[in-house]
């Protein structure tokens, strides 16, 4: 089913639609005056990099005729708009009151203009290269994302006539600049300092107008996986190629009579310009809410809580012979999984690890580890994808350093991107080979583990363990898809599973007994699947979904979905785990995965979806996901309008599930850890 013909359908929403009712809700937090204000301005980040994104991937996707390319755009700029308004009025005013203050160049004393003055001398000046765009010249290659100054300017002996050049703000010097001053924190954006110097660069004119602009082009790449070759060669060509896409917004605050100067030379339609008001890129600028400093304007910091299970183990593998272990990040710690790869490749008596690697960041820990597990003699094999979008350059260079340590380093299955979080350990013991494996359902990032609320799941189950060696069989070699005993996989068997479960508790379901649903995803977005609910839902199915992002499934539509409720919860992690309930007549199953209920993660990814069979764990899963729906204080209730209203207390009292989490980790964590992996814990926590 198209795109047109699904929003036709009247039968789900519009998926784009849905992603910027996503931002709003998200916007909604920055916009709260209960939260501290380098809290908001995080949150103003987050949008506008969201918006970055959404251009370049989902909006650079559209063809120019799809009927509703100009509503995404008008409600995308709508939305900005309401960013920069709330940003001007609110933030910035409370920054200044804060002592956080940008000073504009006309506002700066004596001894900030000769500091800037000096600071341009020594250090900007050689940067910057100013480049002709006047008639007949064309426009320099401009990069993504990248910000420019463009200037008007006239000969001081020819006044009349004017000439217009670029100049390219550096993306590696800071962009907030210190500036002396009494007290507090006073800064100039480097934007502005070239600007207010730009004088310098054109001896012998005079600078008339000035402006700024910054262009989001498509990030799609153009690829031939089978070519026999080099895979990290044809990526690294690919994203070369890339930094050339057109050009899907162009945000501008420039004087009117430089907009058509702009569209034509960077063959930009006046529609897909966005008159910028406020501070670009606030991305960056929501930086100041990171540092150290200004303790009283943050929340205070979340620390990870080491499991107790961990942190009471001094025999790693026993600990998992015994039984299965779930983590909870970011209220416990990536330390465990640290721990685990750590220990593997320090036992003598390990033999092999094998692991997937989506987005493992910069100067990831995990590297230096697997390195070591190969100068232990230890065999590795990693499976890193190459393609996991705006991480592409980040991964190239960690699986060129794998290589280069030795470790067997594979590119996955041509057409597909590897998307499961899986390590599987090999080791010998006294009684045969045993495995011991970790499932996940984020990233092996130890940054995203604090900030993301993902589920990691350890065991040394003889059915699991074994699904994962068929697994990576699959991707490294030339296997086939056999029977699981407990996984699926797709793009082979989980969407079929998928079906059959919900089809099962569609058939259970009775007047004295109605079958259950519980589903956590970021995105709800599959034709397939949003129809089995329906069905489900007709045949009297409760239906309580988390969709944390876009969702284009109706609910509490009379005799389509009456019985499904759908809820976003937008806090200070980013909910990221996605687990699966159904109640099957009351003998229930627990499903982790890495995949969301989307077309590209059924049918064009590699994912896994297993079973939580230890009672504990499903159980713990059961009471987590039904929290979700008892916070009345961060949830969105989404109606069958499309419309998301905010769940806020009435009689009740408040329960925000996060800050439970928190509480509940801290509650259970032990103190004084013994082990060199664990970080020193310290009792603090989200306000409410």
């Amino acid at each position: 089913m198209t795109r047109a013909n699904d929003a036709q359908s009247g039968r789900y929403f519009d998926r784009e639609l849905s992603w910027i009712d996503f931002n709003a809700r998200v916007l909604a937090e920055a916009a709260r005056e209960d939260l501290p204000l380098l809290e908001r301005l995080k949150f103003m980040g987050i949008v506008s990099s969201n918006f970055d994104e959404f251009f370049m991937v989902r909006v650079a996707g559209l063809n120019d005729y799809d009927p509703d390319l100009e509503e995404i755009y008008r409600r995308s700029y709508a939305l900005m708009d309401r960013q920069t308004d709330e940003f001007l009025r609110v933030i910035v005013p409370g920054l200044r009151k804060a002592g956080i203050v940008r000073v504009l160049p006309q506002e700066m004393d004596e001894r900030q203009q000769k500091h800037v003055e000096g600071l341009f001398a020594r250090e900007l000046m050689p940067l910057l290269t100013p480049v002709a765009v006047g008639a007949g010249r064309p426009m320099p290659a401009l990069a993504n994302l990248g910000l420019y100054v463009i200037v008007r300017i006239s000969e001081n002996e020819k006044p009349g006539q004017t000439h217009e050049a670029v100049i390219e703000i550096p993306r590696k010097y800071p962009r907030m600049i210190s500036l002396p001053a009494e007290q507090g924190y006073a800064f100039v954006l480097l934007e502005d300092v070239v600007m207010m110097m730009a004088r310098e660069l054109f001896r012998g004119f005079r600078v008339e107008q000035s402006g700024l602009f910054r262009v989001v082009r498509a990030a799609e790449m153009t690829l031939d996986e089978e070519k026999d070759e080099d895979f990290a060669k044809v990526m690294t060509e690919a994203l070369r190629v890339r930094r050339k896409n057109f050009i899907a917004r162009l945000d501008a605050a420039v004087p009117e009579d430089m907009i058509p100067l702009l569209s034509e030379k960077l063959k930009v339609p006046a529609g897909k310009i966005y008159r910028q008001r406020g501070w670009f890129d606030l991305k960056t600028v929501a930086q100041i809410a990171f540092p150290p400093a200004f303790e009283d304007l943050r929340r205070p910091e979340w620390i990870p809580r080491v499991h107790p299970d961990f942190e009471q183990a001094d025999d790693l593998w026993a600990l998992l012979r015994e039984k299965d272990v779930l983590i909870h990040h970011p209220y416990e710690s990536f330390d465990a999984v640290l721990r685990f790869l750590s220990t593997a490749a320090q036992d003598p008596d390990v033999l092999a690890i094998k692991q997937t690697l989506y987005r493992f960041g910069d100067f990831s820990p995990v590297i230096p580890i697997l390195e070591m597990a190969v100068e232990r003699g230890k065999q590795v094999t990693v499976l890193v994808e190459l393609k996991a979008r705006f991480d592409e350059a980040c991964n190239i260079s960690g699986a060129e350093r794998l290589v280069q340590a030795g470790v067997t380093v594979l590119y996955g299955v041509a057409g597909l991107k590897t998307h499961a979080k899986a390590c599987l350990v090999v080791r010998r013991e006294p009684e045969g080979i045993r495995r011991y494996l970790h499932l996940g359902t984020g990233n092996y990032n130890d940054k995203t583990a604090a900030l993301y609320s993902d589920l990691g799941y350890f065991t040394a189950r003889e059915e699991l363990t074994k699904d994962i060696a068929e697994f990576f069989n699959i991707i490294t070699g030339y296997s086939h898809p056999a029977g699981f005993a407990r996984i699926d996989i797709a793009p082979y068997t989980l969407r079929t599973k998928l079906r059959r479960l919900i089809q099962r508790e569609t058939m259970r379901s009775r007047k004295s007994e109605p079958g259950l649903i519980l589903a956590k995803m970021n995105s709800l977005v599959d034709p397939g699947m949003i129809e089995l609910l329906y069905q489900a839902s007709q045949a009297g199915v409760k239906i309580k979904l988390n969709v944390r992002g876009v969702c284009c499934l109706k609910p509490g539509v009379p005799g389509l979905s009456e019985t499904i409720e759908v809820v976003s919860l937008v806090d200070m992690f980013l909910e990221h785990s996605r687990i699966f309930y159904f109640h099957n007549g009351g003998d229930e199953e627990v499903y982790l995965s890495s995949a969301d209920w989307m077309p590209r993660n059924l049918d064009t990814r590699l994912e896994v979806m297993f079973p939580v069979e230890d009672m504990r764990h499903k159980k713990t899963l059961a009471e987590l996901l039904s929290l979700y729906f008892k916070d009345n204080t961060q949830s969105w209730v989404l109606q069958s309008s499309g419309e998301y209203v905010r769940n806020e207390p009435r009689e009740e009292k408040k329960a925000r599930v996060q800050e439970i989490l928190c509480r509940k980790a801290a509650e259970s964590s032990v103190r004084g850890s013994k082990a060199p992996w664990a970080r020193e814990l310290k009792p603090q926590r989200p306000k409410s």
